[in-house]
């Protein structure tokens, strides 16, 4: 039975490539950086669990023995726990924790993915079980995703739990490679534009892509999203409504954009300005394609470029929160080119995985 305080950290991530391509079984390129959530826990002598979200300003208190009702459609923590007591997992005494982080709340780095997987490790702690990334990555999709019918796949998940720069196959039982490329020089700009809904947004893009994939397959003799050539797509586009023509068309191409990718980051020192192209392609695929992007982040990354970055992107599902800039060994400028524009700057790097640390009473 545990009974030392213990910390577990869960990092955010930056899709560096692939975004929106997760929910759709396609593959994509994701890194864990050093912003995180934190959860700090000291035991109880009784069956209780009391939480202080102590940057909200909130506390929760429940028992243990109860299968638990979220007090919200995002409640994670307290969904973490249900999924872990459906595993047979659960503690054997209460606990008092203390929940913290540094990410930006939905501004695209994962923030709410973070707090699942931080959580799902910290009941295993709690219980006295060991679970593996991947067992910790499908758990805290269940709790985040499945257990409130929501749209999100599994990439960030994969990203806290792992750590380091991996290429994800969605489509094929998410597997994962760990990338040697090191990348340095992301800076974060935080636009402080709030979205207006994150999960519509996720939903209303898969079911476009998704009527259009169901049309194409008409058209084309074995359509596969993962396999088809784009040339094909585009020569039967002008068949699909207004509705899904454009997102259809966006998401092949970010898929073929990942594949050049993946290429370009199997090396250990990939070239910075290669880089920075695909990384701007990959932002006019979500502005343009995709309609991610807003006023207020084209000029910070419009501020950035001229600062010196080789590439900008929006982060996340967009519509607001966070831009990425790709700095290397000029972050001091273009932060000051950002904050210019409004942002709020967090320098980063690629970081590693979550993990749990025992701690001295």
């Amino acid at each position: 039975m545990v009974t030392r305080p213990f910390r577990v950290r869960a990092p955010g991530r930056v899709c560096f490539f692939g975004e929106h391509s997760d929910y759709l079984g396609l593959e994509v390129i994701p890194g864990a950086i050093d912003l995180c959530i934190e959860i700090v826990a000291n035991p109880r002598e009784d069956r209780e669990i009391h939480v202080n979200y102590s940057d909200l300003g909130t506390h929760d208190a429940f028992s243990i023995a109860t299968i638990l009702e979220p007090r919200h459609r995002r409640d994670y923590l307290r969904s973490a726990f249900n999924v872990m007591a459906r595993r047979g997992i659960s503690p054997a005494h209460g606990w008092e924790l203390q929940v913290s982080g540094n990410i930006p709340v939905a501004g695209g780095l994962s923030s709410s993915s973070a707090l699942t997987v931080a959580a799902v490790m910290t009941v295993a702690q709690m219980a006295n079980k060991q679970t593996r990334p991947a067992e910790t990555a499908q758990a805290a999709y269940e709790a985040e995703v499945l257990e409130f019918g929501e749209s999100g796949g599994m990439m960030d998940h994969f990203a806290s739990a792992f750590g380091g720069l991996i290429h994800l196959d969605c489509g094929n039982n998410n597997a994962l490679t760990r990338l040697p490329a090191m990348i340095h020089g992301v800076v974060i700009g935080d636009s402080k534009e709030k979205k207006a809904d994150t999960v519509g947004d996720l939903r209303a893009i898969r079911s476009a892509a998704e009527e259009g994939y169901r049309l194409l397959a008409r058209r084309i003799r074995g359509f596969d999203n993962r396999r088809t050539p784009v040339e094909k797509v585009l020569r039967e586009a002008e068949v699909l409504p207004d509705s899904c023509r454009k997102v259809v068309i966006t998401t092949i191409l970010n898929r073929d954009l990942t594949r050049r990718a993946l290429k370009l980051l199997s090396h250990p020192q990939p070239d910075p300005p290669a880089l920075g192209e695909l990384i701007d392609e990959h932002h006019r695929l979500l502005r343009d394609g995709l309609n991610r992007s807003t006023d207020k982040i084209e000029r910070m990354i419009a501020a950035a470029k001229k600062a010196g970055a080789l590439g900008c992107k929006i982060n996340g599902s967009g519509g607001g929160g966070t831009m990425m800039a790709y700095a290397p060994d000029n972050e001091k400028e273009v932060s000051r080119a950002i904050e210019s524009e409004g942002g709020t700057v967090h320098v980063t790097r690629v970081g590693e995985g979550a993990s749990v640390t025992t701690m001295r009473e």
